[in-house]
C-alpha cells in the first residue's frame, strides 16, 4: 500500500482513535517494526472510504443507522484495501494524509469490489441482515458479468477501479481529481483502458471529465464506464510499474 505519511496536524473533526500509524522500535534489536504502520494505514484508508460513502445523500437516515452503515462499510473497505495491497502495494493509493483514497487493480479476477456499494445501497432499503444474506448468495453480481463481457477484448490488459472516495469535508478541493489523474497517467503510459462501475449522477459527471464514457446500464441502477487510453502517434506502451504485494507476515 502506498503510504503518504504527513507531518501535518490531523483535522479537528477526525476521530483520534483512528490515528494509529505509529512506528514502534525494539531498542534491543535496533529494528523498526512496520506492522503497526501498515495496519494503521489500512484502517485509516478504510475509515476514509466509509466516511466518504456514508456522507452520500443516499444515507439520509437517523444517526444510529448511519453509524451502522459506517461500521459495516469500514469492514468491507478494510477487506478491499487489504486484498488490494496483498496483490500490489500500488493498488491502494492515498492523497494528502489519507484525505482521499483510490483502490484499483489490473487483475480481472480480483475481489468483487462493486459489491461494497451494492450491498450498502441494498441495506438502506432492507436492512443489513437481509442485504448480507443476498450478497452471500449472489457471489457474482450482474456488474461483474457485464464487465467480463465488455472487457473481453481487452483481457487481460485493463485496469479496474474498485472505489475512490474523499472525506465529505474535503471534497471539491481537487483530491479526487489528483488520485484519478495519477491512475489515468499510468493507464496512458501502458496504453490500457480503465473501467469502473458508477452509482450516481455526480460521479458519472466526474468520470466523464477524465474521458470515461458509459458502456452499459446495470440492473442495480448504476452504470459501467470505460476510458480508452490517450495514445499519441509516436508513443509505445510501457509496462505498468508495479511494486510487489506485501506479505501476510507484514501485517
Amino acid at each position: 500500500m502506498s503510504l503518504t505519511l504527513s507531518a501535518t496536524t490531523p483535522y479537528p473533526t477526525m476521530d483520534e482513535r483512528r490515528i494509529s500509524r505509529k512506528l514502534t522500535i525494539n531498542i534491543e534489536q535496533n529494528l523498526i517494526n512496520v506492522r503497526p504502520v501498515i495496519k494503521g494505514a489500512i484502517k485509516e484508508a478504510a475509515h476514509t472510504l466509509a466516511d466518504a460513502l456514508t456522507g452520500n445523500a443516499m444515507f439520509n437516515c437517523g444517526l444510529e443507522n448511519r453509524q451502522k452503515h459506517n461500521e459495516f462499510l469500514y469492514t468491507l473497505f478494510k477487506t478491499m484495501i487489504n486484498n488490494a495491497s496483498l496483490q500490489s502495494r500500488d493498488f491502494a493509493i492515498q492523497v494528502e494524509g489519507c484525505t482521499g483514497v483510490l483502490v484499483w487493480t489490473n487483475q480481472p479476477q480480483s475481489f468483487h469490489w462493486n459489491q461494497v456499494f451494492s450491498t450498502a445501497k441494498l441495506a438502506s432499503f432492507i436492512g443489513w441482515p437481509a442485504a448480507l444474506k443476498a450478497t452471500i448468495h449472489n457471489q457474482e453480481p450482474s456488474g461483474v458479468k457485464i464487465r467480463r463481457k465488455i472487457m473481453k477484448e481487452y483481457h487481460p490488459c485493463y485496469i479496474t477501479i474498485g472505489y475512490i472516495g474523499v472525506l465529505p469535508s474535503e471534497q471539491r478541493k481537487g483530491f479526487g481529481s489528483a488520485l484519478l489523474q495519477h491512475l489515468t497517467d499510468k493507464a496512458d503510459g501502458a496504453q490500457q483502458p480503465i473501467c469502473v462501475q458508477v452509482n450516481d449522477e455526480g460521479a458519472i459527471k466526474f468520470f466523464e471529465k477524465f474521458g470515461f464514457t458509459t458502456a452499459a446500464h446495470l440492473k442495480e441502477g448504476s452504470v459501467f464506464m470505460i476510458r480508452e487510453p490517450v495514445v499519441t502517434i509516436n508513443s509505445t506502451p510501457r509496462p505498468l510499474n508495479l511494486r510487489s504485494g506485501r506479505r501476510i507476515s507484514d501485517y
